[in-house]
């Protein structure tokens, strides 16, 4: 975690409730089948065997979930990648024949296990079909692109900040600055935060809903060249804080911001499905 930014300005979100589906993306789903005898050829070739290990066989539909789950995560489809699907399927198949011959699937945490695997995998499933039918209209965007502004405000600031362990190291640190010492000599050699340790203390330029909260609420108080006082506690530590400088922020243009807006949408999307869900579960 940076110590102190709390998240990616709203435009940089990564959707946290779709990261444990990132490697379903490509491999939940196999396109639909044109008329029936497509679709029933179709599955008599993912069942045809892949590979076979003792007797075992390793089938074309595990072998595509594979090597779609390789190529989601951008390996180029070669031959090179097949034949390491290939070897992946054995490894897993002759360790999972060990595991068997253990009797280690009898054991009940193991079976837990493998049940919330199964449980996981249908959720990420149903995830993605729920994502596959959100459509965004202009009206949309425009009114999220709207929020994410206003959240944003009109300003962005520099500082340069120092993050130790201790309330009292800090208050050390601030009376040195205020004897003479520059922040940014100590930073170099106190700092605990490696985002800045090597650069005199000195931060990218951020929005305030970018930093950690009790950051951000000091900010309209700093003067530019002055270091703050007192020290500020976040969940990182203890900050010790001066303003280098602020500017007008400027957001980028609704055109630019599409592809993070649709993802915001389509999180809420799916948050507010999950809730109905649960609203409407029987839960004991």
């Amino acid at each position: 975690m940076n110590p102190i930014a709390r998240n990616p300005w709203i435009f940089k979100l990564a959707i946290v409730c779709l990261a444990a589906a990132a490697s379903v993306n490509a491999v939940a789903q196999t396109a639909p089948a044109k008329d029936a005898k497509e679709a029933k050829d179709l599955a008599t070739t993912l069942a045809q065997p892949f590979v076979t290990v003792n007797g075992e066989a390793q089938s074309n539909a595990r072998a595509e979930v594979l090597l779609r789950e390789h190529l989601s995560r951008g390996t180029p489809d070669n031959a090179e990648l097949r034949q390491g699907v290939r070897e992946q399927l054995i490894n897993q198949a002759v360790m999972a024949q060990q595991a068997r011959k253990a009797g280690l699937e009898k054991e009940p945490l193991v079976q837990a296990q493998l049940d919330l695997a199964r449980q996981a995998i249908m959720a990420q499933i149903w995830q993605q079909k729920v994502l596959s039918e959100v459509v965004v209209k202009d009206d949309e965007l425009k009114a999220e692109y709207d929020r994410q502004v206003a959240r944003l405000g009109k300003q962005e600031y520099q500082l340069r900040h120092l993050l130790v362990a201790e309330e009292a190291t800090a208050k050390l640190l601030i009376d040195k600055i205020q004897a003479g010492a520059k922040l940014a000599d100590l930073a170099n050699e106190y700092s605990r935060d490696p985002a800045t340790q090597g650069r005199g203390g000195l931060t990218d330029w951020n929005v305030p809903t970018n930093l950690q909260p009790a950051v951000a609420e000091v900010l309209p108080k700093l003067e530019k060249g002055k270091v703050w006082p007192q020290a500020v506690r976040s969940a990182g530590g203890w900050h010790v804080l001066q303003l280098e400088d602020k500017r007008a922020f400027t957001a980028p243009t609704l055109e630019a911001s599409k592809p993070q807006l649709m993802q915001i949408i389509a999180r809420q999307t799916l948050e507010s499905r999950v809730q109905a869900l649960k609203a409407q579960a029987k839960v004991q």
